[in-house]
């Protein structure tokens, strides 16, 4: 018991530093923590290096440490690995993540799951049909419902 609640302290107390952006100091707690398996700091490891805070920018590492939050359970690694796999270019991993983190009850990745096949007029059912999705969840962020009604209206106006 006494090992949850210092994991716990320790992971408030890196979140806190990670707000007033001391982003080494938030850094090294969160790694300390995922390398002793936990899978939310693994997320924000990964993220961290993502985003080249508080540590230099490791597109590999990201990844590396994405991959182990996601096989110990954190959903939202899910999604951050989609994010990850998109701004680097690489549709079809991003494809498989968001699919993945959709699986999981993330519906948020309906959202992104849509952008992804908005290329194609082809795909107009299908990104309908995500888009949906994303506005019927009740897990999605009001940013993203506003998204995803302003393109289904886009999509629907254009045909």
């Amino acid at each position: 018991m006494g090992n949850a609640v210092t994991k716990k302290n320790l992971f408030e107390q890196a979140s806190a530093a990670y707000e007033r952006s001391d982003f080494k100091k938030a850094f090294e707690l969160f790694m300390a923590l995922a390398q002793a398996g936990d899978a939310d700091a693994m997320t924000m490891v990964a993220s961290m290096y993502d985003s080249g805070e508080g540590v230099a920018y490791d597109f590999d590492a990201s990844i590396a440490w994405g991959q182990k939050a996601a096989e110990a359970g954190s959903t939202s690694a899910l999604i951050n690995l989609g994010i990850s796999y998109r701004s680097r270019g690489d549709c079809k991993k991003a494809k498989f993540w968001f699919e993945r983190a959709l699986d999981a009850g993330d519906a948020e990745a309906a959202l992104d799951l849509a952008k992804l096949y908005m290329v194609s007029d082809l795909e107009n059912d299908r990104v309908k049909r995500y888009l949906t999705l994303a506005l019927d969840s009740e897990n999605v962020c009001q940013d993203s419902k506003e998204e995803a009604a302003l393109l289904l209206k886009e999509l629907t106006h254009s045909h």
